[in-house]
């Protein structure tokens, strides 16, 4: 059985650094179980999880300096104890690793910044009660660029997407077990007329339905992210491309978020409504 890994770190809200966590799957060690998690890893002083128990969870040095990776069972054996009420847990995992994290996080609320993607629709109901009880910002890509390209989508109205026939394009590394990926569905559920117009599988053979969006996806070389929208109307052709170079875009979204959501009340927060507090 696979030993899943959770990384802790305590937001604090006096401190304007760090505060995080984050989670994965692997038998390896977790700053190399996923790629954004070995770039927050980079982002942030690790700690073992003795050195956090030594220093205790509500200790002040504890509280303003970042993470431990623990476990997720460690962090249910420790149970509320295990973090100080003012963390905040990033979580850029695996869709297994965050299913154990949420049997912490429901026994033990804290704040969560969630960009794991491939998860179930349970995962993603169990994310949406937590916000009732604990801040929450959930997003599948983390990059402001990304957060930008969104609000210009919902700004769009129905008639002017519809003018056009769209498709999304994603290109990923040969290593990305999910496809399409998260965000290529965000653009498309944005861009289409409702969640039932987004094709996954699209026959380009086949005539387009008025309002559907078709997705395609590419796995190969090392490419961190390019994601491409395509809006193709008669005579002209409109393309918006976030294209990600260094992965540590994801780390400052990553860090930025757990600033925002140190000390909100509970609820469920978007990127955009961070890009409204530089």
């Amino acid at each position: 059985m696979k030993k899943l890994f959770a990384a802790v770190a305590v937001a604090a809200t006096l401190f304007a650094g760090v505060t995080a966590v984050g989670t994965a799957s692997a038998t390896t060690p977790p700053e190399a179980a996923s790629p954004q998690a070995s770039v927050l890893a980079k982002h942030i002083p690790t700690y073992t999880a003795a050195d956090l128990t030594a220093r205790g969870a509500s200790a002040p040095d504890a509280a303003t300096k970042a993470a431990a990776w623990m476990t997720p069972d460690e962090l249910l054996a420790k149970g509320e104890l295990a973090l100080p009420q003012d963390a905040v847990v990033i979580d850029v995992s695996l869709a297994e690793g965050t299913e154990r994290l949420l049997d912490f996080l429901e026994r033990s609320p804290r704040a969560l910044v969630s960009a794991t993607t491939g998860l179930s629709d349970e995962a993603t109901e169990r994310i949406g009660a937590l916000a009732g009880r604990a801040a929450v910002l959930r997003e599948v890509n983390l990059s402001l660029g990304s957060a930008v390209a969104c609000a210009m989508f919902r700004s769009l109205s129905v008639p002017a997407k519809e003018s056009f026939e769209i498709d999304v394009l994603e290109h990923h590394h040969a290593a990305k077990k999910d496809a399409p990926s998260g965000t290529a569905f965000l653009w498309s559920s944005l861009l289409a007329r409702d969640l039932h117009s987004v094709d996954l599988k699209p026959d380009v053979t086949r005539p387009r339905t008025r309002g559907a969006v078709r997705v395609h996806s590419i796995r190969s070389g090392t490419v961190p992210g390019i994601h491409r929208a395509i809006l193709a109307g008669a005579g002209e052709t409109l393309e918006i491309v976030h294209t990600v170079t260094d992965r540590a875009v994801f780390a400052r979204g990553a860090l930025r978020a757990a600033r925002f959501l140190a000390g909100k009340p509970p609820g469920l927060y978007t990127l955009e409504q961070m890009l409204e507090h530089p």
